[in-house]
């Protein structure tokens, strides 16, 4: 009895909602990528270096206005200066940074995917965990596949595989928030 009251609070717990909304958006995001590819590397790679080059530009202020008591100014100086050159550098040579970019990106799905793996083998209360095992999966594959092409074409890599996995993880995650509404309905009545 008492592991049947622990399953029903830990899912009842879960908001369903934010599954579904999510998967909203990464399906919403992945379309958008899908189509236009072209446009959306050389977007990402340009707001990487306009990012850096305004991070850069906070950073030279705050160590220009720190005391010099410690080394933190001279660490923010350097920050500063590298962050300006990587900035130029990903507006001028949007390819070479598109390439460090997939293999940033590649990274970050490849952290999310062993997560959601190890979640779904690890919580053997968690509803439909076989859900998170296959968008661990897809997440993994993914990874690999940026990780192993980071060159070949920057452009099909943000562009289409990108677009495709946010509209595979939406799709699952829209079904994993109305298959966890299910299940609250049925346990979570009180």
């Amino acid at each position: 009895m008492t592991e049947v009251m622990m399953y029903k609070e830990s899912v009842c717990d879960v908001k369903w909602g934010t599954f579904v909304l999510l998967g909203l958006l990464s399906l919403i995001f992945g379309i958008v990528i899908f189509i236009y590819p072209g446009i959306t590397a050389a977007v990402l790679v340009m707001l990487f270096g306009v990012m850096m080059i305004v991070l850069a530009f906070l950073a030279l202020i705050i160590a220009l206005m720190s005391p010099g008591t410690t080394g933190r100014p001279t660490i923010l100086l350097l920050g500063a200066i590298l962050g300006f050159i990587v900035g130029v550098g990903a507006i001028l040579a949007p390819q070479f940074f598109g390439a460090i970019l997939t293999i940033i990106i590649a990274v970050v799905l490849f952290v999310i995917g062993l997560v959601n793996i190890i979640i779904a083998l690890s919580e053997k209360t968690f509803p439909h965990r076989w859900l998170l095992f296959i968008m661990g999966l897809l997440s993994l594959i993914f990874a690999i596949l940026l990780m192993v092409y980071p060159l070949m074409g920057a452009v099909v890599l943000f562009g289409f595989l990108i677009g495709i996995y946010f509209i595979i993880y939406g799709i699952l995650s829209i079904i994993a928030g109305f298959a966890l509404r299910s299940v609250k309905n049925e346990y979570c009545k009180a």
